[in-house]
């Protein structure tokens, strides 16, 4: 499970939020500086979806009814981004860090995040 919301007004360079539940590993909450899909600038982990949204309403302001659904991660994808990016090689166990690739139409293509 994955939602985003907006900082709804924006005190430091937080201006998005995600929330993604891992499931073994944890729930992730992740803020943006940009309103772009892009890779998040921190990240926290916390127990349970609840603490998380507790943790953005604290301080960020970020109301129950802000929250909105987000598409489940394909596999092998960045958990941080929205669209379907990954390290290169990671499928297939030879990850090249820094290297990411984006599933555009069906096709996976070399991607520099900017």
């Amino acid at each position: 499970m994955r939602k985003g919301a907006l900082v709804p007004r924006p005190t430091t360079e937080v201006v998005r939020l995600m929330i993604h539940d891992d499931g073994a590993n944890g729930v992730y909450l992740f803020g943006f500086d940009t309103l772009q899909d892009t890779a998040g600038q921190w990240d926290e982990c916390y127990e349970t979806v609840e603490e998380a949204e507790a943790a953005a309403a604290h301080q960020y302001h970020v109301g129950p009814g802000s929250w909105q659904p987000l598409p489940d991660i394909a596999e092998h994808c960045q958990q941080d981004w929205i669209a379907p990016v990954r390290v290169q090689g990671r499928a297939e166990g030879s990850p090249q860090w820094g290297q990411f690739e984006r599933l555009i139409a069906g096709h996976w293509v070399a991607f520099r995040p900017e």
